[in-house]
């Protein structure tokens, strides 16, 4: 079973349409692979925003009308968890290591340098909790949660039929 850790990212939005959800998943499996650390996506609101490192958005927050996602995003303000709308085409950075930033903002440091988690060394296997190289890493599903992970710890899970191996 995949460490669970406060490095974990919710990932909200509109969710009543099959587009939403599909939304939803595609926003998880990116920010999975771009911060190094596992994104659940929410359909729901059984989610307690506290455990989680911060909320990401599929739209504006001022977009959100009725849908579990308002609430969710409320919760994480007061309980002041970081939310994360979707980046501009103006905001999008690269890291000098070749990892674009589509949808999540990197550590930029004093001198204008950008550092992705891999850089930084704050990404880890969702499988061993280990650090490691973004490029090796697999991006794979359970339940609403993508994964990165070691290959070796993806061929080393003990019923592999739960979890899918997600393709970008």
């Amino acid at each position: 079973m995949a460490h669970a850790h406060k490095l974990a990212v919710l990932i909200v939005g509109p969710s009543s349409t099959p587009a939403d959800v599909k939304a939803l998943r595609a926003l998880a499996h990116n920010v999975a692979y771009e911060l190094g650390r596992a994104a659940t996506w929410a359909t729901d609101t059984d989610h307690d925003v506290r455990g989680y490192a911060a909320v990401y958005t599929t739209c504006p927050v001022t977009e959100l009308r009725t849908d579990p996602a308002l609430l969710l995003v409320g919760e994480a303000l007061a309980a002041g968890v970081d939310v994360h709308e979707p980046l501009s085409a103006d905001e999008v950075l690269t890291c000098d290591c070749g990892l674009v930033h589509r949808h999540t903002r990197p550590y930029v440091d004093e001198r204008g340098a950008v550092w992705c988690n891999e850089c930084t060394g704050s990404d880890v296997c969702g499988g061993c909790g280990e650090e490691f190289d973004e490029e090796d890493a697999m991006i794979v599903e359970r339940a609403a949660t993508y994964y990165p992970m070691h290959p070796g710890c993806v061929t080393g899970l003990v019923r592999p039929t739960s979890w899918s191996v997600a393709v970008a």
